[in-house]
């Protein structure tokens, strides 16, 4: 049996292969496709190695998965859907195209806050739907802390901050929307094909929830069971943004100003267990904690008070402090916790670090992956402490001291920095 997850480095986003199957005829999904340049830079070059290794014409990736609209999440999956597009209108051969993509599992976001939400956007200008270089414009960034600031929303030194996800929120729509309509070029949305396939309600596509797997999906073999978002999130999400928008009016000030709740494209992120021969991931995206529990609970696999065990944890919000507590690392252990990020916006933060270490006992033996070496992810968190004015403590803000002190007080996990680690399950191995 085939098991591999393999996170790829995609600067402050996520960007996930997963392989399973057997040697003989392995299957691949891709799961999230990171910001900016990943897709340039590491997604397609991994993807044209894997044909080239397995020296095959075309390599079909049998699932792709959008986790939430979020850039540092869509952007690498957009760009590989308007590559497959172009080709088409290009009028490239089938037998001439290196890469094909036979599902997409995307929640749009239209889904997500209602068709009227979506109808608003059609009526603003491209400039506050538009990315720049797959990261949110500035100039929207300071336009909205500044109507922050003005409204009493949020303090100065906090408006950047709540800006900045609102943009990436607002950018990412534009993003999503791109990615839905390519979909539908490519596939016109048969039945085998469809959006979110095999999830369907009365016969058509569906928002991926919860309630949508009782029992798990299952998808060439691998066994999806979704632990979040809920229906009921969802509904009250959309609820909240009709009532904003009646009492507030038909304005893009209004309509932004929505988004200074920053759970919103988190409340909406895809949480799943992937199983295949009694091997279990927990794929978190970037949703909180609480709801990952939540989830778990709802769906009968973490009774009492836990903990509950997998193999592979991939840390929801790339090791973000908002997202995670002690609670959440003493209730979820996992033989491999991943952690996505390169110290931008300061993730992974010391302190989730710490509350995972505190989880678990010193005789433990588990792994900690990350993504990017430990010193350049120290780069970026001292580059992040500058930036909102703070001190830089070599000895208790960096990683590496936390790591050393572990270490030397006896803890016995192991610390892999820098991808691609392929993360093996199977008793058969990636060796493409």
């Amino acid at each position: 049996m085939l098991f591999t997850l393999e996170p790829l480095q995609a600067a402050d986003g996520d960007c996930l292969l997963l392989h399973w199957g057997n040697e003989a005829s392995p299957k691949l999904a891709v799961i999230d496709g990171g910001p900016g340049r990943t897709y340039e830079d590491e997604l397609l070059p991994r993807l044209l190695e894997i044909r080239s290794n397995l020296r095959k014409a075309r390599l079909d990736i049998d699932l792709s998965i959008v986790s939430h609209i979020d850039l540092d999440h869509i952007v690498g999956i957009k760009k590989l859907f308007s590559a497959l597009k172009k080709e088409i209108e290009d009028s490239i051969p089938p037998n001439k195209r290196q890469i094909s993509v036979k599902r997409l599992w995307h929640n749009t976001f239209n889904d997500i806050v209602g068709d009227k939400i979506d109808g608003y956007y059609k009526t603003f200008t491209a400039s506050f739907q538009a990315s720049v270089g797959g990261k949110p414009s500035q100039d929207v960034i300071n336009n909205l802390a500044e109507d922050l600031v003005k409204r009493n929303a949020a303090s100065p030194s906090e408006a950047t901050d709540i800006a900045y996800d609102i943009a990436r929120v607002l950018a990412g729509h534009g993003e999503g929307r791109k990615l839905r309509d390519d979909h539908q070029f490519l596939f016109m949305n048969n039945e085998t094909t469809a959006l979110n396939s095999p999830f369907r309600k009365d016969g058509t596509s569906t928002l991926i929830t919860a309630e949508m797997t009782p029992t798990p999906a299952s998808v060439n073999g691998l066994n999806f069971t979704i632990l979040g978002p809920e229906e009921a999130e969802i509904k009250a999400l959309q609820t909240s943004f009709d009532k904003y928008i009646k009492d507030n009016g038909l304005t893009a000030q209004a309509v932004l100003a929505a988004y200074a709740d920053k759970s919103v494209a988190n409340l909406s992120s895809i949480i799943c267990i992937v199983q295949i021969g009694g091997k279990k991931i927990l794929l978190a995206g970037d949703a909180r904690g609480d709801k990952i529990i939540e989830g778990l609970r709802n769906s009968g696999q973490l009774t009492g008070n836990g903990p509950i065990s997998f193999d592979v944890l991939k840390v929801p919000h790339h090791g973000s402090d908002n997202n995670v507590d002690l609670v959440f690392f003493k209730t979820i252990i996992a033989d491999t916790y991943v952690f996505s990020g390169d110290g931008k916006n300061g993730n992974p933060e010391r302190t989730t670090l710490e509350w995972l270490v505190q989880a678990r006992a010193k005789s433990d033996k588990y792994k900690i992956v990350l993504t990017y070496s430990i010193s350049s992810i120290d780069r970026g968190r001292k580059l992040d402490k500058k930036k909102n004015k703070k001190t830089w403590s070599q000895e208790n803000d960096s990683l590496s001291a936390f790591f050393n002190a572990a270490k030397q007080d006896g803890y016995q996990f192991t610390v892999c920095e820098g991808a691609p680690e392929k993360i093996e399950l199977g008793d058969e191995h990636v060796g493409y």
